[in-house]
């Protein structure tokens, strides 16, 4: 394959001033594989193109000038993506016989273990009968079973999601039943250490005198303790 710089160096120096305004205004028109022209992969269309013959031409011969198309003196047979078949034309077209498309398809029906998932899923579902085969699966049996699999992955994601939510809502309930704890169990040992000084605080609100003396006197703050 030719890298950037190369192909730099070609647009510079063997372009036509007509080729290099088309590469700037529509670059695809050079670089994109012919079949990305039709979207021709198994997920879009009946046929995948994957590892076929290009199906469209790559450019075609130019005049003298290298703007206008030439012309064969007679027309010729060209094969073309059209529903009607093969085309006749006496544009001079480039085509690349020994190449095939270049694009990169993950359609399960490329891989033996891909065909024999959607067989199984297709018989489980009841789609096809038990006695079917690899060779009877058609592209909207394919289609049915990305379908399908891309609504699992979805649905599974969501399932995650929730249970991800659930998981930080518990985290944070057992935080905060601890952080009450904790106080709860602060303000008892208050209250026990206050009996003990013989400080009656009651059972209401604990004074703040109280809460600064038990903080010195047992948690080693600083600040003034009380005198009992």
């Amino acid at each position: 394959m030719m890298t950037d710089t190369a192909a730099a160096w070609v647009r510079e120096h063997a372009w036509t001033p007509a080729m290099g305004k088309t590469f700037a205004s529509t670059p695809g028109f050079f670089t994109a594989c012919a079949c990305q022209y039709t979207g021709g992969e198994c997920r879009h269309g009946d046929r995948c193109q994957r590892r076929e013959p290009l199906t469209l031409p790559i450019g075609s011969v130019l005049r003298r000038g290298g703007e206008y198309g030439a012309f064969h003196p007679e027309p010729y047979e060209h094969p073309t993506p059209t529903a009607t078949g093969p085309q006749r034309t006496a544009h001079a077209q480039v085509w690349y016989a020994d190449r095939t498309c270049r694009w990169v398809c993950d359609c399960e029906c490329h891989s033996a273990a891909g065909r024999a998932a959607v067989l199984a899923w297709v018989i489980r579902t009841g789609l096809y009968p038990e006695d079917a085969t690899e060779d009877e699966l058609t592209p909207p049996a394919y289609r049915a079973y990305r379908a399908e699999m891309v609504t699992r992955r979805s649905i599974q994601a969501s399932k995650e999601r929730r249970e991800r939510k659930a998981a930080e809502l518990a985290e944070r309930a057992a935080a905060n039943d601890a952080e009450a704890r904790r106080k709860r169990g602060r303000r008892d040992a208050m209250r026990e250490w206050a009996a003990e000084h013989r400080w009656p605080i009651g059972k209401g609100r604990i004074p703040a005198a109280v809460a600064e003396a038990y903080a010195v006197d047992q948690e080693g703050a600083t600040g003034q303790g009380v005198i009992f």
